[in-house]
């Protein structure tokens, strides 16, 4: 092998590895920004919770705009994020499906490695927090929900009835107006 030949491979060893090193780094930002992000997220949905444990609606209502504002850098950070992994996979002749957190810890050593396995062990556990936390909403809101609709029912059959009696026994109505609701449409 000559000189140059050596050289050159040594060169685009160094600017491969450099180039891995900027991937690696830019990408740790990204996810520790998602994960801050995930973070604030699951603490709303706590906030949520709270609301809907007490019954207040108003205040749940106030958290919407918050929540969307939430998703929506989410969404932004995956963009960049796999925008990130494709433009890296596309300079090394791969595909972005190539490239996962799983490849990056098998591709890197040492302290980046354990820094990546870190990252994926934490975004898997805050993903989850995250589903249960939302679950529990749901079922929350789904009760509240439940629970609104019984009263609406009860309050529109009570407007079926077309007798009513007092206490001893005597009519007290006898039309067939609404007890609580007017049903009259």
């Amino acid at each position: 092998m000559s000189e140059a030949t050596a050289t050159s491979i040594k060169a685009s060893h160094t600017r491969d590895h450099k180039t891995l090193d900027t991937f690696i780094q830019e990408l740790v930002a990204l996810i520790r920004d998602e994960e801050k992000v995930l973070n604030s997220f699951l603490n709303h949905l706590n906030h949520q919770k709270k609301y809907l444990l007490a019954d207040d609606i108003e205040a749940f209502q106030g958290t919407v705009e918050r929540q969307e504002d939430l998703i929506d850098e989410i969404k932004r950070l995956e963009q960049m994020r796999i925008a990130k992994v494709n433009e890296f996979a596309l300079s090394q002749g791969m595909s972005g499906d190539e490239i996962t957190l799983t490849h990056l810890i098998e591709m890197t050593l040492g302290d980046v490695s354990e820094e990546l396995k870190a990252l994926k062990e934490d975004l898997s556990g805050l993903v989850e927090k995250i589903r249960r936390s939302n679950r529990v909403n749901q079922m929350l809101v789904k009760r509240s929900l439940d629970f609104i609709q019984k009263n609406i029912g009860w309050m529109i059959d009570a407007s079926d009835i077309s007798q009513m009696y007092d206490p001893s026994g005597q009519k007290a109505r006898q039309n067939g107006t609404n007890v609580l609701v007017n049903k009259v449409l």
